[in-house]
């Protein structure tokens, strides 16, 4: 794996265009990660569970 500027931004930009999709479950700020944490252990989730700071 290696560091791709130029892919990066074709995949955002399908992204904008709404060619690709995200799929996120919730959001959670960095000083709930311990609760993120456990939300993820109890499984269940449809997307993925971002940290933000």
């Amino acid at each position: 794996m290696s560091a791709d500027g130029a892919r990066l931004a074709e995949l955002a930009a399908l992204v904008d265009e709404g060619v690709l999709t995200t799929r996120g479950a919730d959001t959670y700020g960095l000083e709930e990660a311990g609760r993120a944490h456990v939300r993820l252990a109890e499984g269940g989730l449809r997307g993925r569970l971002v940290l933000i700071p």
